[in-house]
């Protein structure tokens, strides 16, 4: 599960130049973030900038930046909607707007489904200054709201860092 869980989420949200060319390799990843506390571990991010596990609860975050060329300047429901495509199911079962670092935010929450195994997946998304931010949460349904305080405090602390 803890594979399946932090491979779906890189593939997700994962849209970097593997190169690291360009004005976006000098701009992404230049943000913070808050701990997510007690209990998870700080994984590999393969193509995002940061990921976390937390082996008790079986829940991946990620967090990932996109600047320069691949800044997408869609509407924020487009960008939320592209990140959890292939994992979300249906509707959302909430949806609110956020600021993050003085920015509109739009977090989401879905039931949702990696290789037929049913998860829940949370998802926050931002622009600022030609970048994209995005966070992911993935979690058994069983788990979701044991992890959420974590992927919610990890947010608050997002901070884009002066250029």
């Amino acid at each position: 599960m803890r594979r399946l869980l932090l491979a779906s989420a890189f593939m997700a949200g994962c849209r970097k130049d593997p190169t690291g060319a360009g004005d976006a390799a000098r701009s992404e990843g230049r943000y913070d973030v808050a701990s997510p506390g007690e209990g998870w571990v700080a994984q590999r991010p393969g193509g995002a900038d940061k990921a976390w596990f937390h082996p008790d609860l079986g829940a991946a975050i990620y967090t990932d930046s996109n600047c320069g060329s691949r800044f997408e300047d869609s509407p924020l429901a487009d960008l939320a909607t592209h990140l959890t495509y292939g994992i979300a199911r249906g509707a959302p079962t909430r949806e609110e707007r956020l600021e993050l670092d003085g920015r509109e935010a739009l977090l989401r929450v879905h039931d949702g489904a990696l290789d037929g195994v049913a998860v829940t997946v949370g998802a926050i998304v931002t622009k600022k200054h030609r970048c994209t931010y995005d966070m992911l949460f993935i979690s058994a349904p069983a788990s979701f709201e044991a992890g959420w305080p974590a992927f919610v405090g990890l947010s608050t602390g997002f901070r884009v860092r002066a250029r």
